[in-house]
């Protein structure tokens, strides 16, 4: 595949974002949005962070992205919850982080208790989750009125021991979970387990929900919150 050089994207600001709303299951309403980047030519946006770690800029492409998704979503009108945004663990890792995220606050005052990070799994930032410096960013943004979720989570003994280290706000699961949810037993235990574990610390979101009869047994099962094609499509906002 063919890509436009990201570093081009990142100075011409060739992109936008799209949102997509993330459900309370227990008393259906909606409580956030997650922010997902869109860049024209550009299908799989994952392999478009991973031209941009290639070509060495993906702290700047997760810093524009991150900014870029604050500035377009409507803060002011409280119905619209929590925003969910995307970002790497060696982007929250660097000492500057912290200081560039002050000056969000200071320009986006309203968006203290309204953000979760949402951390990306990735082979290369691996070693990020054994050392001290995520750790201490992670408490860091926590204790400056953020919230950290583990995104994509499966059924990893490493991921588990990152959620039980870290003890996130919210766990995103992985879409795999979702498909065909109401007919195989053993996805049902495996997220009943998992509903047991989070509750009541954590919220877990069931990623990827498409059909009517697995929305269905999620919410038997008690899983707190849901996203998918069903429950709404990512759009504009603005």
């Amino acid at each position: 595949m063919t890509f436009i050089p990201v570093r081009s994207v990142i100075d011409k600001q060739l992109f936008e974002h799209v949102y997509q709303p993330l459900w309370n299951l227990m008393n259906w309403s909606i409580f956030g949005y997650e922010s997902l980047l869109r860049v024209n030519g550009v299908k799989n946006i994952e392999q478009f962070f991973q031209k941009a770690r290639e070509e060495g800029c993906l702290y700047e492409l997760d810093l524009i992205s991150l900014e870029s998704s604050i500035s377009q979503f409507p803060f002011l009108e409280q119905k619209r919850g929590l925003l969910f945004v995307n970002v790497y663990p060696s982007t929250i890792s660097r000492r500057e982080f912290a200081q560039l995220l002050k000056k969000m606050v200071e320009r986006f005052p309203y968006i203290k208790n309204r953000i979760v990070f949402e951390l990306n799994e990735t082979t290369e930032d691996d070693d990020r989750w054994k050392d001290g410096e995520l750790k201490a960013a992670v408490q860091w943004i926590r204790e400056h009125g953020f919230y950290i979720a583990v995104d994509d989570v499966d059924k990893g003994a490493s991921t588990l021991q990152k959620i039980i280290e870290l003890q996130p706000d919210y766990i995103k699961l992985d879409r795999y979970f979702a498909q065909g949810l109401a007919v195989n037993v053993e996805k049902q235990r495996m997220l009943s387990l998992l509903v047991n574990y989070c509750s009541p610390k954590i919220v877990l979101v069931l990623e990827g929900i498409e059909k009517e009869v697995d929305l269905a047994q999620a919410k038997l099962l008690r899983v707190p919150a849901a996203q998918g094609y069903l429950l709404g499509r990512p759009e504009r906002l603005t």
